[in-house]
């Protein structure tokens, strides 16, 4: 699994393609963005869930962007790279359309956009060195370095979890800086979700003589993600529509071979243990739970 690099192509046509919709920011009112003739999506790279490899983005939620905006009848749809610290300014400033780059479904986030949810579900996890010791209890990390990325669901976990349990919190701005304090001995685990932990682990930069030198721990933490397509409040409708599109493709077959051909089948090959696991368990661990549009109107 490479690296993803964002290609001067995709990044050319990305910067034209966000021109033409901050030009268009300045009308009163704006259409629905499923019926624009290119919907700009905000995403952010994470291996196994989307990437540059040569001429085409690949992974995940690629194939599930796709698949789901030709569900929901959109012309075509083109990705541009958001990051954590400002997915959501560049959402607010109309500078995309909506984002899909792993956006949990919490009740901050609803409180500012739209939420189409959830295409895909999981839990927080821990991200060591593969010879790292095994924790099975949260006490367990107790006086242990934990890095999380700044204003993710995971950074808020571990600074709950530290009111109970005396871990030592730490930041970075990025996943990459995460992992390289872990391989370094400056921290203990990486935190974030277990699907975004298990695409690192089969990442290039992270395998030698054919296995990762990383490992998930088998300890959830904190609820369950629902990850989910982010929009501005005014779209609602949009919001709606979004949903059952996501509803079609969940329950197709595609949702299970497009999870297992860009990340299960490589973590099982290249993780620490050979894990396994059958179609079953991956759905009952990935697979969406709600499917609905709660999060696509404002809550009393």
């Amino acid at each position: 699994m490479k690296s993803g690099k964002r290609s001067r192509s995709a990044g050319a046509l990305a910067a034209a393609l966000l021109l033409v919709t901050a030009c268009g920011s300045s009308s009163a009112k704006l259409p629905s963005p499923l019926d624009l003739d290119i919907v700009t999506v905000g995403v952010k790279e994470y291996p196994g869930l989307f990437q540059n490899e040569g001429p085409d983005p690949v992974g995940f939620e690629e194939s599930a962007r796709n698949k789901i905006m030709e569900n929901a009848g959109v012309k075509q749809s083109t990705p541009t790279w958001t990051r954590t610290n400002n997915w959501q300014s560049q959402l607010a400033d109309n500078k995309v359309h909506m984002v899909m780059g792993m956006i949990s479904d919490t009740d901050t986030r609803a409180d500012d956009f739209r939420l189409a949810r959830s295409y895909l579900r999981t839990d927080i996890g821990l991200l060591t060195l593969a010879n790292a010791k095994q924790v099975r209890n949260v006490k367990e990390l107790a006086g242990e370095t934990i890095c999380t990325v700044e204003r993710t669901s995971a950074d808020e976990t571990i600074k709950m979890i530290k009111q109970a349990v005396p871990l030592v919190p730490t930041t970075a701005l990025t996943p990459e800086a995460c992992i390289e304090k872990v391989k370094q001995g400056e921290a203990f685990a990486y935190s974030t979700d277990r699907i975004i932990l298990m695409g690192y682990t089969i990442d290039d930069n992270n395998v030698i003589r054919g296995k990762s030198v990383l490992q998930v721990l088998d300890l959830p933490l904190g609820r369950e993600q629902h990850i989910s397509i982010a929009l501005r409040k005014e779209h609602e409708e949009a919001c709606r529509q979004l949903v059952k599109a996501i509803d079609t493709y969940v329950k197709s077959n595609h949702w299970l071979a497009d999870l297992r051909a860009h990340l299960i089948n490589e973590y099982e090959r290249l993780a620490p243990g050979n894990p396994r696991m059958t179609d079953k368990q991956i759905r009952d661990k990935f697979q969406p739970s709600v499917i609905d549009a709660e999060r696509c109107t404002d809550q009393d």
